[in-house]
């Protein structure tokens, strides 16, 4: 036992303890170093965020704006604001310029949909998606099964597909605030493509089953806020592989992989057609008015331009002397990115004007009165005239 009147024995004691605290608190100061240094995307996500909000008013206006090269971009319009997904962000930008967001998503796939409210962005065949407003994230949903696809409507509601080992796929439908509002299974058909209705809480679902070695495609028409959800449903002429669908002006338009088919929104009724018996289809484009299908002639081997009403009626055909980078159809016009520059028809295809282009560009967005046009390090605005 020490002698507590040993003042020797004392200051040696105390200097132990003092030398334990410094290693304790050094080691305590590497940790917590190495675990900032570790979980430093999900710390400083937040704080990001933040940063983001204090600049939606758009500070740092002008064009260009300065892009990495090595990031590969996809393009959207979201109201009067413009949007770039990469592998790793989410940018938006307004249409001068301004930055608004920039939110490192973590998604090994992403792909996004926007509309004029809001933006969102899914992994797929991962297990998240979130949506987004102009300036930040709203909220953001795990899953358990696999996301194979995902919408989003003008209501602020989203649909997520995925894909699980009881079932071939299964709907689930989200509120504006992430809850979960609604669930459709599918045990042998694969959903190929959905979009909203018009009206709230209602949904059109085109499927695709395979039997005695034929392609089987439904159209269906549900509900989300009941229990008798099935409005109508209607089988797709047998071949026909569905793959996209859109609604307007009181029709559905059904893309097949051999044909344009438009339904009577309220009653599933067959209003027209159009089967693409000259070329193999390259892209299609979805307006207000009139939508566009881009073939590849099967003679000429050039793109075929195709114009038809919301009942799947030609308007005109077209082979076009040039090869589309990008289409876009705003108003009453087609804009077509093509190595010349930004060309411009009307819904006969009759050509408007010619914006010629001194860079070369991959991608654009209108809006407004400005083409969004993008390049390999830089995102450029023009203004578009007719003449």
């Amino acid at each position: 036992m020490r002698n507590p009147n040993d003042i020797t024995a004392y200051r040696k004691e105390k200097k132990r303890k003092s030398n334990m605290n410094k290693v304790l608190v050094t080691a305590v100061l590497f940790l917590a170093i190495l675990a900032v240094w570790m979980f430093r995307e999900n710390i400083f996500a937040p704080l990001q965020g933040v940063a983001n909000r204090m600049n939606t008013t758009g500070i740092n206006e002008g064009f260009p704006i300065v892009l990495s090269g090595s990031a590969s971009f996809s393009m959207s319009r979201t109201d009067n604001n413009f949007l770039l997904l990469s592998d790793t962000y989410l940018y938006t930008f307004t249409s001068r310029g301004g930055h608004l967001l920039a939110h490192r998503h973590n998604y090994s796939r992403p792909v996004q949909r926007a509309t004029n409210r809001r933006i969102l962005v899914y992994n797929f065949n991962g297990n998240e998606f979130s949506l987004f407003n102009r300036s930040g994230r709203v909220y953001e949903v795990k899953l358990d099964d696999r996301i194979v696809l995902a919408e989003l409507g003008e209501n602020d509601m989203a649909a997520v597909v995925t894909t699980s080992t009881a079932f071939s796929n299964i709907l689930h439908i989200y509120n504006n605030s992430g809850s979960w509002v609604y669930r459709q299974r599918f045990i042998d058909e694969e959903v190929n493509a959905l979009t909203f209705a018009s009206r709230n809480n209602e949904i059109f679902v085109a499927t695709s089953t395979v039997r005695d070695g034929d392609v089987e495609c439904m159209l269906y028409r549900f509900r989300t806020d009941t229990e008798d959800d099935l409005i109508w449903e209607r089988a797709l002429p047998r071949g026909a592989w569905a793959l996209q669908v859109r609604e307007n002006g009181g029709y559905v338009t059904v893309l097949a992989d051999n044909m344009l088919m438009s339904f009577d929104a309220n009653t599933g009724q067959p209003a027209g057609s159009y089967n693409f018996d000259s070329g193999q289809l390259v892209k299609d484009i979805y307006g207000d008015e009139f939508n566009l299908v881009i073939l590849r002639d099967y003679v000429t081997g050039k793109l075929l331009f195709i114009t038809l009403d919301l009942q799947s009626n030609v308007i005109n055909t077209e082979i076009m002397p040039f090869e589309q980078k990008q289409v876009e159809i705003f108003g009453e016009i087609v804009y077509t990115l093509t190595g010349e520059g930004l060309m411009m028809h009307d819904m006969h295809l009759n050509q408007l004007g010619l914006i010629e282009l001194e860079d070369e560009f991959r991608d654009f967005v209108t809006v407004g009165q400005y083409a969004m046009i993008l390049g390999y390090e830089t995102i450029e605005r023009i203004e578009l005239t007719e003449n």
